[in-house]
């Protein structure tokens, strides 16, 4: 998604006539791929190290032999994948995919709708941490489009017991973001329109 790939044959003669190259992190989220660079490097180089960067496939990363993985999500929801993590080592894979679906709707709100990496810091913030702004310039319907979009992160942060919900509640998801950005609005309208006396 932002780097170009590197081909197995390559990854298997890094990893055997570079001895300080110890790891990859492939963010592609490609099961078979990561499961073939696996089988080309682990036999000669069982100390090398295989991370995922696209936790949307974190545990099943897990299940197929990598040792973790290191993520944009962390920095919004790190006990969650921290979880994700003891679980998936722990042998207890049920569990831990039930959070693999849950992180898989807060990754998808905070990649999809966004200018990577805007949503994922528009979590983080949510969190208490300020990144401070993106590079990127954002005209006023961005900039409204993003408040929006950060009520829905915002619901579903509280869904994880992270963060409070806002004043208004939450509208019921449907995990389509555009869908459910624009119940969350109406939601809130709503919401001001009672408190106003005026429903």
């Amino acid at each position: 998604m932002f780097a170009s790939p590197i081909d197995v044959p390559t990854i298997r003669r890094l990893a055997g006539e570079f001895p300080r190259v110890i790891g990859i992190k492939d963010s592609s989220g490609d099961l078979a791929f990561m499961m073939r660079m696996i089988a080309a490097v682990r036999p000669n180089r069982p100390d090398f190290s295989f991370l995922t960067g696209w936790e949307a496939v974190l545990v099943p990363m897990l299940m197929i032999g990598c040792d973790g993985g290191t993520h944009a999500s962390s920095n919004a929801v790190p006990e969650v994948t921290r979880r994700m993590y003891d679980l998936s080592r722990a042998g207890r894979y049920g569990e831990a995919m039930q959070w693999q679906y849950r992180i898989l709707e807060l990754f998808d709100a905070m990649l999809y709708p966004f200018e990577f990496p805007d949503g994922f810091r528009a979590a983080a913030e949510l969190r208490g941490f300020s990144f401070g702004r993106g590079r990127q310039p954002q005209t006023s319907a961005q900039r409204s489009d993003r408040a929006a979009l950060t009520s829905v992160l915002q619901c579903i942060l509280a869904d994880f017991e992270l963060v409070n919900r806002p004043a208004a509640g939450c509208a019921p998801r449907i995990r389509q973001i555009e869908d459910d950005k624009t119940e969350q609005l109406v939601w809130q309208v709503l919401h001001e329109l009672e408190k106003r006396g005026v429903l």
